[in-house]
């Protein structure tokens, strides 16, 4: 009983226990009830608290309305998110679905009705503005989709960026770890982004959630894209895109199938179509391309069509990018550019090798490139600013299938701050092509050599080969080139053959050109130039200091080079010619210049030398032009010289030009014939081989004009002519015969007078004629015979060069003084060769008569003896006396007689063997004057008288002795008798019967001799010898001579006291006259 009292009372607090906590549970389970009661009816306020801090903590700015709240549903309609005069977001209705548990609901769905979202996108932020903080938070967590449905109706954005505005519409629905789909359509008008534009740009296709994998199927279209300063344009594009990302959204994978009207890259033009894969994974890109090209055109070359296949693999984010493929064409044609460059290089070769070469050049690749294939492989890596292409193969076919071009194991890298480097092979050929093989490799060193050669290549008469070349790369990215060239066929011009020029230079990594650095050597085996000719031959070209020859820079063009000398051998049409010179100078642009030029054409007997000591020409790119001096040019056909030319000249348009030339012309004959002239103002005109000059030759001296000069010279048939035009040289002070030909001296002087004229010479390959006809209407000159005045008349010259003229040549000459004046004569003669003269006759009538000088010959330049005889015929007496003025004196009787004058080598003259006689019956001779003596004695008058009147039946004078000195004149009278009207007487008378000789002498000067003769009967013409200062007043004698010149000035000073003078002489003492005979006169035979 116990143990059952004690087992009740254990188990009472146990009850209590159970009953105590079964009433707290219902007291809480009401409680739990009451609070949801009053929850449920205070919902609506309680969600909008919850909704409103949680955007109050956040920082949001929204309004909105709570339309419904129920068990696992809540509605919220006309949400604002932002400014709400600018919103960010709007939603027009959101349905939350849930699913209710203890705590939290778990979000089961949101529907959205016509939500509107605004975003920008300015200087790579993007930004929803009040949104942000929900958006855009800093946790690392990788992104995950939410783990709900969705279902959007009618929802719209808009994004305005830096590049443009952006418009999106999105509906669709479905949980967004998978089974989402919808349709998503986006517009761009007008987008702009790093120099590129895009327009009318739009996206529109399917999206879908699989797996948490979002997928876009779709096109995306563009009316234009352009990108300026790349030169990209493409036109009427779209591309088919198939687009899956990975659940994290940083991968990307998909299919495209494009298509474009038209792409434009530079200068390269197509229509464009293909397809591919992609994927982006890890920063890394994987794409496959299939891409045709329609109608393709490139500066270089069109297609028909050309396709490429490969792989494009780019990672770190395209740090390195790597493109391989494979390519074909088909239906090549030569672009624009190609076919401008080969059209452009044949016109600047216009007229030379180049232009034939260049033409069959074009002309058979334009043949073999129709229904042509290309087909090739490539390798493209880019890494760092570098590029590196690989082409194992490429080969371009011609229609019949052989080979036009070539490319094996080809190698080329790019972007190293100098030039591109290459390696590989190339072979060229085909029909009509030139055969090229080159190599290119690359060194232990690194650097890159390609080795070249091409076969001759021909165009009728144009050749050109390339034995060997080698280009190779050096250190610093520049090039050297080492080889050589032989090319032959036409030049301006003419032709060259066999021209070898080495190739020796290099070129810079920026671009720059400089070419022999040292002295070069160019061969040729013939050159042709117009009608000039030139054996085979070498130049050696040297630079100048440590420039190359040739340079080509930023800043233009320069080609500088010397040589020592040139000797060059050849022929001008077909006359030999050789050219030497010292040292030359080209200097590009800048100014040519040769020293001591000489080119000889012809040979030894038909030699033309053309000198000059200097010759420039200015490089500029224009037109040729430049100046020379010293210049010296002989023809051997012509027996003259040009010396001493300079001037300046130019050519263009195949005209060469000499204008505004100074020169000396001179005989070349020695001693010279005719004294140097000078010309100023010459001008040459050289045009289709023909030389036309003029000039107007003057005396160097004085400067007067002498004659224009006109020359026409045809190089083609070395045949030409001069024309020589004299207006009227005028001798006198300032001009002198001897001024222009020594031959002159000796023979004439003191000329004074005008010579008008005109002469002509000609030459061919038969020799040189000449001819001439010279006037002169009054000329005044001193010959060795006398003075002479008024010489005029024609002289007609069958030689001019040679001066010979044609025989009997006529002068008339007014007057002539040989010691007594004669008039209105006349002169015969022929010069031959400029050294022969030929007096053939000179006559003239001399009182009553005539004087005729006998045919001499003089050569002129020698030391000689010339004798000038003068025969007289018929002279007058009576006349005689009149003539030289004896008023006192009465004489009658004809004479005739001959005058020896004599010249020696040096000039002096003397009378020899000059001798008068009377024709019979004699003559008589009388003194009509009044006796002037008052002191003669008785006898003399007696004497005087009886012998005034005297007959003679014959009558001798003879003469003799130097024309500067005493002439000794002898008078000889024989049967003399008194005249009728002389005294009579015992004397007479005595002596009439008997023989007389009468004998006279005369001592006196050439000139005197007149005088004296008067003075044998007139004292009154006898100058007192104290008035020209021989005797002193009292008869001492003063000086032995006095000349002319004083005796014209005293005769000038004392004009006015002649007779007063003339009469203290009558009274002077005996002793103080001239002896007329002197004693020794009785002793002469």
């Amino acid at each position: 009983m116990a143990q059952d009292a004690d087992q009740a009372e254990e188990a009472r607090p146990a009850g209590r226990k159970r009953r105590i906590a079964g009433k707290s549970a219902g007291i809480l389970c009401i409680a739990l009830l009451l609070a949801l009661a009053i929850a449920w009816l205070q919902r609506e306020r309680i969600v909008d608290d919850v909704i409103a801090d949680e955007l109050a903590k956040r920082g949001i700015e929204a309004t909105y309305t709570v339309e419904s709240i129920a068990t696992g549903r809540q509605v919220l309609t006309d949400i604002v998110i932002g400014d709400p005069a600018l919103p960010d977001l709007t939603i027009e209705r959101m349905e939350v679905l849930t699913n209710p548990r203890f705590g939290m609901p778990e979000l089961r769905e949101l529907r959205l009705t016509r939500p509107r979202l605004y975003g920008s996108y300015r200087d790579g932020q993007a930004s929803f503005g009040a949104l942000d903080p929900l958006l855009f938070t800093d946790g690392e967590e990788p992104f995950e989709i939410p783990d709900l449905s969705v279902v959007i109706d009618d929802g719209r954005a808009l994004m305005v960026t830096d590049y443009g505005r952006v418009g999106v519409k999105l509906e669709g629905a479905g949980h967004l770890r998978g089974g989402f789909s919808g349709e998503l359509a986006a517009v761009a008008p007008e987008v702009d982004a790093s120099g590129c534009s895009v327009r009318e740009a739009s996206l529109y296709g399917t999206v879908a959630i699989d797996a948490e994998r979002p997928q876009f199927a779709g096109p995306l279209r563009f009316a234009r894209l352009l990108c300026e300063d790349g030169g990209v344009e493409v036109a009427g594009a779209g591309v088919e895109l198939v687009l899956q990302a990975e659940r994290n959204l940083g991968n990307l994978s998909g299919s495209y199938d494009l298509a474009a009207e038209s792409v434009a890259i530079s200068e390269i033009q197509a229509a464009l179509q293909g397809e591919g894969r992609f994927a982006w994974r890890d920063d890394d890109l994987t794409l496959d391309y299939d891409l045709v090209a329609g109608d393709a055109k490139t500066p270089y070359a069109d297609f028909a069509s050309l396709a490429v296949e490969g792989r494009v693999r780019a990672t770190g984010s395209f740090a390195q990018i790597e493109i391989e493929g494979d390519l074909a064409g088909e239906d090549l044609r030569m672009g624009p550019q190609l076919d401008g460059a080969i059209a452009s290089l044949a016109e600047a070769g216009q007229g030379t090798l180049v232009e034939p070469l260049v033409n069959r050049l074009g002309l058979n690749l334009a043949r073999a490139l129709r229904d042509s294939r290309i087909d090739g492989s490539f390798n493209l890596r880019l890494q760092d600013g570098r590029a590196s292409l690989a082409i194992p193969r490429a080969n371009l076919r011609g229609q019949s299938g052989g080979s036009i071009l070539s490319v094996s194991r080809g190698q080329a890298t790019f972007g190293d701050g100098g030039l591109p480097r290459f390696a590989g092979n190339i072979l060229t050929g085909g029909e009509g092509l030139p055969f090229i093989r080159g190599r290119m490799e690359q060194g232990a060193s690194g650097a890159v050599e390609m080795r070249l050669a091409m076969r001759e290549y021909s165009a009728g008469a144009s050749r050109l080969t390339i034995p060997d070349l080698i280009v190779r790369q050096t250190a610093a990215g520049g090039l050297t080139v080492d080889g050589s060239a032989i090319a032959s066929g036409p030049i301006p011009g003419g032709m060259v053959r066999s021209l070898a020029v080495p190739l020796n230079g290099s070129v810079a990594p920026n671009g720059d050109l400089a070419f022999w650095r040292e002295c070069t050597q160019v061969q040729f085996a013939g050159l042709v130039v117009a009608n000039l000719t030139l054996e085979r031959d070498a130049i050696r070209l040297c630079p100048e200091g440590a420039q190359p020859i040739f340079r080509q820079t930023d800043a233009g063009l320069r080609f500088a080079a010397t040589t020592d000398s040139l000797d060059l051998a050849g022929r001008l049409s077909e006359t030999p010619l050789r050219i030497a010179s010292g040292p030359v100078r080209l200097a590009y642009p800048g100014t040519a210049t040769a020293q001591n030029v000489d080119a000889i054409l012809g040979g030894d007997e038909s030699e033309q030398r053309f000198s000059f000591a200097a010759l420039t020409m200015t490089l500029d790119g224009g037109d040729p032009s430049g100046a020379f001096t010293g210049g010296d040019i002989k023809l051997a056909a012509v027996p003259l010289d040009i010396g001493d030319a300079d001037g300046g000249w130019a050519f263009a348009d195949g005209v060469l030009r000499i204008d505004d030339a100074e020169l000396t012309v001179q005989d070349r004959e020695g001693p010279d014939r005719f004294e140097p002239i000078i010309a100023r103002g010459a001008s040459l005109v050289l045009a289709d081989n023909v030389i036309n000059a003029n000039a107007l030759l003057r005396n160097p001296g004085t400067g007067i004009p002498l004659s224009r000069i006109d020359i026409r010279h045809d190089l083609d048939t070395g045949a030409g002519f001069a024309d020589l035009d004299i207006d009227g040289v005028t001798f006198g002070e300032a001009l002198q015969p001897d001024d222009l030909t020594r031959l002159a001296l000796g023979v004439v002087a003191n000329v004074e007078g005008t010579i008008t004229g005109n002469g002509r010479i000609n030459w061919n390959e038969g020799g040189v004629t000449s001819t001439g006809r010279f006037s002169s209407e009054s000329l005044n000159l001193a010959a060795a015979f006398g003075p002479l005045q008024g010489a005029s008349g024609t002289v007609e010259f069958t030689d001019l060069l040679g001066l010979t003229t044609a025989p009997d040549q006529r002068i008339r000459i007014a007057a002539v003084n040989p010691g007594i004046e004669v008039y209105e004569g006349e002169v015969s003669f022929q010069l031959v060769e400029g050294e022969v003269l030929q007096l053939q006759r000179a006559s003239w009538p001399f009182m009553g008569g005539t004087l005729t000088m006998r045919p001499i010959t003089m050569r002129f330049g020698e030391a000689e003896e010339r004798s000038y005889v003068f025969v007289i015929e018929g002279l007058e007496a009576s006349r005689f006396v009149e003539r030289i003025e004896l008023g006192n004196l009465a004489a009658s009787g004809i004479f005739d007689g001959t005058i020896p004058v004599i010249f020696d080598a040096d000039g002096n003259g003397r009378l020899e063997n000059g001798l008068l006689m009377s024709r019979p019956p004699g003559g008589h001779i009388s003194y009509i004057g009044e006796l002037t003596y008052e002191d003669m004695s008785f006898f003399a008058n007696y004497a005087f008288a009886a012998l005034r009147d005297l007959r003679y039946d014959r009558m001798e004078v003879s003469m003799n002795g130097p024309l500067t000195g005493e002439l000794v004149t002898q008078v000889r009278f024989n049967g003399i008798g008194q005249g009728d009207t002389a005294e009579r007487n015992i004397i007479t008378r005595a002596i009439a019967d008997l023989p007389i000789d009468m004998r006279i002498n005369i001592r006196a000067p050439f000139h005197k001799l007149i005088t004296s003769i008067r003075a044998l009967y007139d004292p009154s013409a006898v100058r007192d010898p104290r008035s020209l200062g021989l005797l002193s007043d009292d008869g001492v004698r003063l000086r032995e001579a006095v000349d002319q010149e004083t005796v014209d000035v005293m005769d000038a000073a004392a004009a006015a006291e002649a007779e007063r003078e003339l009469q203290q002489r009558l009274d002077a003492e005996p002793g103080a006259e001239p002896d007329i005979q002197d004693d020794e006169s009785d002793d002469l035979p």
